[in-house]
């Protein structure tokens, strides 16, 4: 009997062994069915964005540059799409870009094309043991289509041209186009080791060696400007006649930049070059380097646009005529130019220079400025315009003049107009597009951030007033609800302007406004669709036909929610956009909450592939929340932050997340956070401080300690003024926070609120991050661990700040997608 009960209990214990086995491999095949479905959905996704680099209008033609994502290379690929204005339908195919092209950038007449070439040059031709980069600039002619000459940019004069375009870089035209003026790095000085020896005992060191120096900051090591600007240091400006193809530095600048005798003081970074319409001076934007007292070390640039800048001018007659001469004869005496001039000296502040077109031998020379500044890392902008005398080449005196001011609190200024339930709340843009002047010279063109969505904007020139222009390229007759934000990118030949518009669940189409728009203001202004360009799948890692079938105004639907906090000191509504999927029925959605980071940015109403994604392939509403410190809603809604970031902001997201809750759409058991750098900061901050709410949590390189983070970021500012408030960072000073500052950065800290987490939590780590060092992640997550809640890891070696590589951002959102499906 014994024998037979154990012979029983074997075969039993076998039957359900092999039982777990089969149900083992079946829940693995589903896993995977499931992976593979997520993957495909995403590729979906993000195949249909539509990200533009550049586009212009020349004899009739509107060319654009799309960037796409490749999953299979891990890379972006470029494609030119060239629009005949009369008639869009003909368009011909795009045309992939090579990735040797950095930049295309047309003349002012559309007859010649500047096509900047960076090459690799292999060792036989150099005669160098290794291959090596070069920039080479082309000049085509024949309205862009005959190749006249190939200028190789040499390294003995600059190092790598600047193609830094939404900031630092710039490249432009001689009104004649004859001549090109582009910003590039600095050549380090030449250094020697200690122990090089001589080839000859007789030879001697050049005297412009520093022996000693390769491993000195500022000698043989440059100082550059933190996350994503590892490569910049200083910024020299040069001018290149397109004929003759010499080279020469604008040396009449400030603090003499282009000279080899860098260090970490006493420069400039100078960028955004344009020439006057006079064609007799390049006018451009000077970054303080330490060369004006108030960067003893250089912080961070990328996302930080407060960093100390002023509007320069500098005479180039005589340099472009030295360039204009093939060779130049021994006895040839050369004239130097004018010293430069600061257009604005009383300013803190100013980027961005923009011409018109002259009239009656004067021009007009618009920039964004803030007269104080601000310590915040972004704000509201001025716009203020000066005269430029044709004939002498320079700024009228006197002639200043502030067309817009910087806003305070939304409506001040009297203006009636409501976008999304908000009156205009002041300009908040990064730059002013390159041709924003409209062909009569009474009217700017640009976009700002206007609440919860991007509008394009006329302001007169003669009284100030902006106006948002009213268009809807998706039939606005019929979508009262409608709020998409659209980018005013250029004026076509004949006053008409080129615009885009994006809603959350619509990718970016490419339109034209008429002519009459800028007249025609007052009603609804017709517009055309250019181009609505369909998914661009490069990738073939799986069928597009096995993914969500993601079809643009469907699957799901988005509006704003504005509601009026109680706590805070300044009364401005906290705004946030709801995407919610179409086919819930009755049942309740299970809700993430995104708050942006920045956290001086905003979130909004233009099409996110990755949320998307979550709403209509994962099935949840999601919130975006622009908290009080977002651009959009005025200075004093911004700057209320400062101070008061892990307070004020986190009860904003908590009060948006509620007034989502009490929809009655959404399942109140069921709401987790998503964010990522600032975002990372509150989804951290509201897991602990609210833990009851917010059940589940992924974030991307996290603030979790700032007393941990403050002397290794390149953002130490951001540390004391978000925690400490205004005026609390010494900008003309360098040390370490007092013991008393350091605990209030603890306090102010995610780290203080450890103890009440309760929710299962991903953390995706960049490990090349500077902005936001990954031990700050590394150590939430060992903690979290500690305490045994379910965590998991994502380590990206090759990633900064941003998460931005192609493979690396989709196994990102995939990896949070399934965590939500599996917590929440």
């Amino acid at each position: 009997m014994l024998a037979l009960l154990l012979l029983s209990i074997i075969i039993s214990s076998s039957a359900t062994s092999g039982l777990s086995a089969i149900k083992s491999t079946s829940m693995t095949m589903n896993q995977q069915h499931q992976h593979q479905r997520d993957a495909a959905a995403y590729q979906d996704f993000v195949s249909s964005a539509v990200d533009f680099s550049g586009c212009y209008v020349r004899n009739g033609f509107v060319t654009a540059t799309r960037s796409v994502r490749d999953i299979d290379t891990n890379s972006r690929r470029s494609f030119v799409y060239n629009i005949p204005l009369i008639s869009p339908s003909l368009a011909a195919p795009p045309m992939e870009l090579s990735a040797k092209i950095k930049a295309r950038i047309p003349s002012p007449s559309g007859n010649k094309l500047a096509v900047l070439v960076e090459e690799s040059v292999p060792s036989d031709i150099e005669g160098k043991g290794q291959d090596t980069k070069r920039h080479v600039m082309e000049i085509w002619t024949n309205k862009g289509h005959q190749l006249a000459k190939r200028i190789v940019l040499p390294s003995t004069i600059h190092g790598p041209v600047c193609t830094d375009f939404a900031w630092f870089g710039g490249i432009s035209w001689s009104p004649d186009e004859t001549a090109l003026v582009y910003s590039a790095e600095v050549n380090k000085p030449k250094t020697a080791s200690y122990f090089a020896a001589s080839s000859k005992e007789d030879d001697k060191e050049d005297d412009d060696t520093i022996v000693g120096g390769q491993y000195t900051l500022g000698v043989g090591k440059k100082e550059d400007w933190g996350e994503k600007y590892g490569t910049t240091a200083l910024l020299a400006l040069f001018c290149l006649n397109v004929s003759t193809g010499k080279i020469g530095a604008v040396e009449n600048v400030p603090a003499c930049t282009n000279t080899a005798s860098q260090t970490t003081d006493g420069n400039h970074v100078l960028g955004q070059p344009i020439f006057s319409p006079c064609g007799q001076a390049v006018v451009y934007t000077g970054w303080d380097a330490g060369g004006g007292g108030e960067m003893p070390r250089r912080l961070g640039a990328i996302y930080c646009y407060h960093r100390p800048c002023q509007i320069y001018s500098s005479p180039v007659s005589q340099l472009l005529k030295t360039l204009e001469i093939d060779t130049t004869e021994d006895g040839d005496e050369t004239v130097a130019d004018d010293n430069f001039v600061c257009i604005t000296p009383n300013d803190r502040l100013s980027r961005s220079p923009r011409f018109s077109s002259p009239s009656d031998g004067v021009a007009k020379l618009a920039y964004l400025t803030h007269t104080k500044g601000f310590d915040t890392h972004n704000g509201c902008m001025a716009l203020h315009t000066s005269d430029w005398c044709m004939s002498k080449g320079s700024v009228v005196d006197g002639s200043k003049k502030v067309v817009v001011d910087v806003v305070t609190l939304p409506g001040e200024r009297g203006d009636g107009e409501l976008i999304s339930g908000l009156k205009f709340p002041g300009l908040f843009l990064n730059q002013l597009s390159d041709k924003c002047f409209s062909p009569d010279g009474k009217f700017i063109l640009t976009s700002s951030q206007w609440g919860s969505v991007v509008r394009v904007v006329s302001i007169s020139l003669d009284d100030g007033s902006v106006k948002p222009l009213s268009f809807d390229m998706r039939d606005g007759n019929n979508r009262n609800d409608a709020e998409p934000s659209q980018q005013f990118l250029c004026f076509t030949d004949d006053g008409g302007a080129i615009v885009t518009q994006s809603e959350c669940n619509y990718p970016t189409m490419l339109g034209s406004l008429p002519s009459s728009f800028l007249t025609d203001a007052k009603g609804g202004i017709s517009s055309q669709v250019l181009a609505e360009l369909p998914s661009a799948a490069t990738s073939s890692f799986s069928p597009s036909s096995a993914g969500s079938g993601f079809k643009a105004g469907s699957g799901y639907s988005y509006k704003i929610m504005n509601i009026l906090p109680e706590h805070g000191d300044v009364k401005v509504d906290v705004s946030s956009i709801l995407l919610l999927p179409d086919d819930a029925g009755n049942e309740k959605l299970p809700l993430i909450v995104v708050p942006h980071g920045g956290p001086h940015s905003a979130t909004p109403t233009s099409f996110v592939p990755s949320y998307g994604y979550l709403c209509q392939h994962g099935k949840y509403a999601v919130l975006h929340v622009n908290f009080r410190g977002s651009t959009g809603f005025g200075q004093a809604a911004l700057e209320s932050l400062a101070g008061n970031a892990g307070t004020q902001d986190v009860l904003d997201v908590v009060a948006a997340t509620r007034a989502a809750i009490n929809t009655g759409a959404i399942d109140p058991e069921r709401v987790g956070i998503c964010g990522g750098s600032h975002g990372g900061f509150l989804a951290a901050h509201l897991s602990g401080q609210h833990p009851d709410l917010f059940k589940v949590a992924s974030m991307r390189n996290p603030c979790i300690n700032i007393a941990s983070m403050v002397t290794a970021t390149d953002i130490p500012d951001w540390c004391y003024v978000e925690t400490l408030g205004i005026g609390k960072y010494e900008w003309d000073n360098f040390r370490a926070p007092s013991k008393e500052e350091n605990d209030k950065m603890w306090d102010n800290s995610p780290i203080a609120h450890l103890e009440n987490v309760k929710a299962p939590t991903l953390v995706a780590l960049g490990m090349k991050d500077r902005r936001v060092p990954p031990s700050q992640g590394l150590e939430y997550f060992h903690s979290l661990r500690a305490k045994s809640l379910p965590t998991k890891l994502l380590v990206y070696e090759d990633c900064d700040h941003a998460i931005d590589r192609v493979v690396s951002e989709a196994d990102f959102w995939i990896n949070t997608k399934q965590w939500f499906d599996k917590h929440l």
